[in-house]
């Protein structure tokens, strides 16, 4: 006992002679007692509550305040029992109610919510409940009368902007068993001591003279919480640092696309079943825009009519207005699109690690948004060996792949198409799509040179990563979880 009281800051030892009289209290109240600030109560008191020598309790407190509506309602009445004292001794029409009641639109859709009135041809007329209401003093009248109520008729006042709900409450201190039992061994009139050394207390050899308070290091203390990124932020800026170390380039592309360049610049058919309200996210205002190189349009245009010069049969058809359509960006692939267009060639290195949106119903594995990561090589006598090197790469240093596999794989836009897979803790995980662009797609775009086109499935490895099983996770503003998230090296 003897050793706890040694260690106990002044302030401790304020407050719990103080609640030794008081019993139980508030900050407040041992502020004004000891003399102590609020701010040195509350911090020696929880200090105080760590060593277990006194216990903190929240009491909780609900004010009801009236609006300035409400309080005009509480003079007055309510618009709907206006309503209903008006028609009781006969039938009204609506009209006419509008000109007596200056909100009566409010005042007929509660009245009629509440089941009070039924109105035909423009006429209002009391029905039964309606009649016994007028007699009656309504739970929700009582409420905004007395500032209390059920919480159901509350809250629906409070919906109404009739009343506000503050929550508050306040802390209440009080002494353990522990605390009583060596309050009694604590001197009133403690000898000043020095519980923090300075230089100036050095210097003037004042320690030598005050006794140095004691410390115990074994205590628990408060967790500080420093700043950090979001660990999904995290993980993303940590691949991007690891593609630029690798020579890439970052590009970026806009959220808002036109088909053309997230589907037709692709040599993606325009009946293709993805293209289809169910796969795409349309905009409504403004539906289309415009796509300013008009001898582009024209090449992609031939290509997907008749496959142009490019060797291909093309699809047989294209609509210029479908091109022009707007949708929310459903690949990242149209910013390689956007990224080849504006090349005179290479050799070059570029990658996008940025959002896509796709309808979908939100659970634990989809989302209406996520990112996808992916890019594209350009140079001279590249071959399909040279693309597998560079996966094989990203596995290692993205993915920390234990071992690597390659399977023939398809995809829209390039032939040869690979999919690669990653062994990771020990797991097969698919990772990684790429191919070589088809001529219909880069021939188009002005672009002579083979170009290698790879996208990583970046989000499954941030789950992986970050120990997650939940999709939603990525993007939680929980602050408990953030807190606690470890960071992603």
């Amino acid at each position: 006992m003897e050793d706890l009281i040694a260690k106990l800051h002044p302030h401790e030892k304020k407050i719990l002679l103080v609640l030794s009289k008081l019993n139980i209290a508030t900050p407040l109240d041992i502020s004004k007692e000891s003399g102590l600030s609020l701010d040195a109560v509350n911090k020696a008191g929880q200090w105080a509550s760590i060593k277990g020598l006194l216990k903190i309790e929240k009491e909780r407190k609900r004010r009801v305040e009236l609006t300035e509506e409400g309080q005009r309602y509480v003079e007055e009445g309510l618009p709907e029992k206006r309503l209903l004292l008006m028609v009781k001794d006969g039938k009204k029409h609506v009209n006419e109610i509008r000109k007596q009641i200056a909100n009566a639109n409010i005042a007929i859709a509660w009245a009629k919510r509440k089941g009070w009135i039924k109105i035909e041809n423009g006429v209002i007329e009391i029905t039964e409940k309606g009649i016994k209401a007028c007699k009656q003093i309504g739970e929700d009248e009582k409420a905004l009368r007395d500032r209390k109520g059920s919480e159901r008729v509350l809250k629906e006042l409070e919906h109404r902007n009739l009343v506000k709900i503050i929550e508050g409450g306040r802390s209440l201190f009080m002494l353990t068993d522990s605390g009583k039992n060596i309050v009694k061994n604590i001197s009133v009139s403690e000898e000043e001591e020095i519980g923090q050394i300075t230089p100036d207390i050095i210097k003037s050899g004042a320690w030598k003279k005050k006794k140095l308070r004691e410390y115990d290091i074994l205590m628990p203390a408060p967790k500080i919480y420093v700043a950090k990124l979001h660990p999904y932020i995290q993980f993303l800026n940590n691949v991007r640092m690891k593609l630029i170390s690798l020579g890439f380039k970052e590009v970026s592309g806009p959220f808002v696309e036109l088909e053309f360049w997230n589907c037709d610049a692709l040599f993606m058919p325009q009946d293709h079943p993805a293209r289809s309200i169910h796969d795409m996210l349309r905009v409504k205002r403004p539906a289309r825009g415009a796509v300013k190189d008009k001898n582009l349009l024209e090449r992609v245009r031939l290509t997907h009519e008749n496959g142009w010069i490019t060797g291909s049969s093309g699809w047989g058809y294209f609509d210029v207005n479908k091109s022009i359509e707007l949708v929310m960006r459903s690949q990242t692939t149209a910013v390689s699109a956007r990224t080849l267009s504006k090349l005179k060639g290479g050799p070059a290195k570029f990658f996008t690690i940025d959002r896509v949106f796709r309808p979908d119903i939100v659970d634990a594995n989809h989302l209406f948004e996520f990112h996808q990561a992916e890019g594209i090589v350009i140079g001279k006598n590249l071959t399909f060996r040279h693309l597998l090197g560079f996966l094989e790469v990203f596995g290692k240093e993205i993915a920390g792949a234990e071992k690597i596999r390659f399977r023939p794989g398809y995809f829209p836009f390039t032939e040869p198409s690979v999919e690669m897979d990653c062994m990771v803790n020990g797991k097969w995980l698919e990772v990684a799509g790429a191919g070589i662009f088809r001529p219909e797609v880069v021939m188009p775009l002005g672009i002579k040179e083979r170009v290698l086109a790879w996208g990583i499935g970046i989000t499954r490895f941030a789950m992986i990563k970050l120990k997650i099983s939940d999709l939603r996770t990525l993007f939680t503003k929980d602050i408990d979880y953030l807190r606690d998230a470890s960071m992603v090296i």
